[in-house]
């Protein structure tokens, strides 16, 4: 867990993070968590601020290093394509 970070996350924003991470877009992220896209903004947003990252991207990657997310559970593209087809 980074150092700084004195507030966990969420549930609802280590979901959303997770997702970002596999590379949706807020709207995607929102409709699969059945929520809002301003919900998810809001989500990514508080997020990135208590991990002390720069973008929603550096978020990501922060919590990938910090172990708060895993590469397994994220949804990479060649998973996407089997999941469409």
């Amino acid at each position: 867990m980074p150092r700084n970070l004195t507030h966990p996350l969420s549930p609802g924003e280590l979901a959303a993070l997770r997702l970002a991470a596999s590379g949706y877009t807020s709207r995607q992220i929102a409709r699969r968590l059945g929520t809002t896209e301003s919900g998810i903004h809001l989500r990514l947003k508080s997020a990135t601020a208590k991990l002390g990252a720069r973008s929603r991207t550096h978020a990501a990657v922060t919590a990938v290093a910090n172990g708060l997310i895993h590469l397994d559970e994220l949804e990479l593209p060649d998973q996407q394509r089997e999941v469409a087809a």
